[in-house]
């Protein structure tokens, strides 16, 4: 397939799964990213992990000799507390999750409330949580039960380590919606509000913007559904055979950035 790849200005880019896998970088990571800087694309790094603040993301991509700039990086975090912040400004929250989605909050005017009070939330905001437990969940769903709405930061049911798949907030956020009967709003990827609010902080267009990820459930089908154009690496969550199940079809698939790289150089863009 040929593809006139100058012009694509920006880069929507997966970090987990696509740029590292755990604490360990990617094969080709670091190079493919100098290759993007030195064409002087634009790129947004967007991560449906909630489990870390911006500025450990800017520190996590040195350490893999990869540069980024706290605003070049988009997490469901900075969505979901830029959102609850804009429509129910000084709301008090109960938070499962790990220091980015409590970080973003509380940078937002959100109040989190502890899990050992009984003040009335007005949100239960949930994210990836590696501590979470029975207390965790009972508290989560009393809240619910007396009102409280119930917000994910993304759908993720997995999420790739090194070893392999753990359980992702999806999943803790099922656990949830089957004990309150309550279906959770989610804002990070795939839903519309998450290109919604990248393109409104990037100043991207969709002409001219690749996006570039490892799930076909929240990455590809993002991308397909604003018409934006996809490439699927295969170092991360989704496989080849899964095009097949899933009926998710990106517009390209390659193994890893190594491979992307190599094409775009195949079609004259150095």
């Amino acid at each position: 397939m040929y593809l006139e790849w100058e012009r694509y200005k920006n880069f929507i880019i997966d970090m987990d799964g696509v740029i590292y896998r755990g604490q360990h970088p990617l094969p080709g990571s670091a190079d493919f990213f100098r290759f993007l800087r030195e064409r002087n694309s634009k790129i947004a790094f967007f991560s449906n992990n909630s489990t870390i603040t911006k500025d450990q993301y800017v520190n996590k991509l040195k350490s893999m000799n990869i540069f980024a700039t706290r605003d070049e990086i988009i997490s469901s975090s900075s969505i979901t507390a830029y959102y609850i912040a804009k429509e129910h400004p000084q709301s008090k929250v109960f938070c499962i999750g790990e220091e980015g989605i409590r970080d973003e909050l509380q940078k937002s005017g959100i109040q989190i409330i502890d899990d050992s009070s009984n003040e009335k939330v007005d949100f239960v905001v949930v994210g990836m949580d590696r501590q979470f437990n029975f207390n965790k969940l009972t508290k989560a769903m009393r809240y619910v039960l007396r009102g409280a709405q119930l917000y994910g930061t993304n759908p993720d049911l997995t999420y790739p380590m090194e070893d392999g798949l753990i359980p992702g907030c999806g999943a803790l956020l099922a656990s949830i919606e089957a004990c309150t009967d309550t279906k959770a709003k989610v804002l990070g990827k795939p839903r519309p509000e998450s290109i919604q609010f990248l393109l409104e902080i990037t100043g991207f267009s969709i002409e001219d913007t690749i996006l570039i990820g490892d799930r076909l459930d929240t990455d590809i089908i993002l991308a397909k559904q604003h018409n934006i154009f996809s490439i699927l690496v295969l170092t991360g969550v989704h496989q080849g055979e899964d095009v097949k199940k899933t009926g998710i079809i990106p517009d390209m698939i390659v193994e890893n950035l190594i491979e992307l790289k190599k094409i775009m150089l195949m079609k004259g863009e150095a």
